[in-house]
């Protein structure tokens, strides 16, 4: 054989440069089956976590009170590592597939996008023919209620236990169904604080004029979204009148009783002058527009 390779060195390296490429093309596709049954099984080479702790999840049950609206289309949980949420993107990507509503409660379960500590766990509703509002939340994950209005409890997916269950929470059909919705969009002007913790609107019946009748509030939503320009509104309120109509600003860190008022509806922007609004039982009232000025915010 040695002699042989000698004599006929050309014949010899040709014929190994055919081997080499018959073996070439049996690992190319070798390889290339391997990775279409990974696609198939839609497996993953590597994202830190062990498979048999399982896929990072958040779990549990809401359980109902009221009954939804007629024109309710769906109901979903939404995870999102900020709150209010900012990110839609984000909140399209962490929730829950539609809840049954056809009883006393639902069971939920959301894949969450990644490990890490999820700010709020929410039920949201959304109506038929409406643009979805994720503002629109019938319930949260809430660790305490403190003057009347409930903050969210956060929920931590760590690398040891990704898949977290029990976020139990109640859901009220009647935030988004007290007979009556005030619509508007609100304005922003000026420089978002980097300490914003909580954006919401509020409506009273009367403008309250101490901390006790702050508290005293006819319709609350406190999950509007932070750094944007502007937000389309809606809050659902009972039929009735409304002269007090404000949009509320927390810094982070600071209590439950100190939140800001950063603009109202007016007769005239920037009169000072709070407009009244009056919702009658069936009632949608748009145009309730209000300016803000992120200078207040302090």
């Amino acid at each position: 054989m040695l002699r042989e390779t000698l004599e006929n060195p050309v014949s010899e390296v040709e014929g190994t440069n055919r081997d080499l490429k018959k073996s070439f093309v049996k690992i190319m596709r070798g390889g290339l089956a391997v990775l279409y049954s990974c696609l198939l099984a839609t497996c993953s080479f590597d994202h830190g976590i062990d498979p048999q702790l399982g896929i990072p999840t958040i779990s549990g049950t809401v359980t109902f009170k009221g009954q939804p609206p007629e024109n309710t289309e769906w109901v979903v949980v939404v995870a999102s590592r900020y709150f209010p949420p900012s990110d839609v993107v984000e909140l399209s990507l962490s929730q829950s597939q539609k809840l049954d509503l056809s009883s006393g409660s639902a069971p939920y379960r959301i894949e969450v996008p990644g490990l890490g500590r999820y700010a709020a766990v929410a039920a949201v509703w959304k109506g038929v023919g409406e643009p979805i509002v994720w503002s629109d939340i019938l319930g949260i994950y809430s660790a305490s209620l403190s003057g009347g209005i409930p903050f969210p409890d956060t929920v931590d997916v760590a690398p040891d236990a990704p898949v977290v269950k029990g976020v139990d929470f109640n859901a009220d059909f009647a935030a988004v169904n007290r007979g009556a919705v005030i619509r508007g969009r609100i304005e922003y002007s000026g420089i978002w604080p980097d300490n914003t913790e909580l954006m919401g609107i509020a409506a009273y019946a009367e403008q309250p004029q101490n901390l006790l009748e702050f508290f005293n509030v006819a319709a609350l939503n406190i999950s509007l979204p932070p750094k944007v320009d502007y937000f389309d509104y809606r809050l659902a309120v009972a039929p009735g009148t409304y002269q007090y109509i404000v949009v509320l600003w927390k810094a982070r860190g600071t209590s439950a009783f100190a939140f800001v008022e950063l603009g109202s509806h007016e007769t005239a922007p920037g009169s000072g002058i709070p407009a009244v609004v009056t919702a009658a039982k069936g009632d949608t009232v748009r145009g309730v527009d209000i300016f803000v000025d992120l200078g207040k915010a302090r």
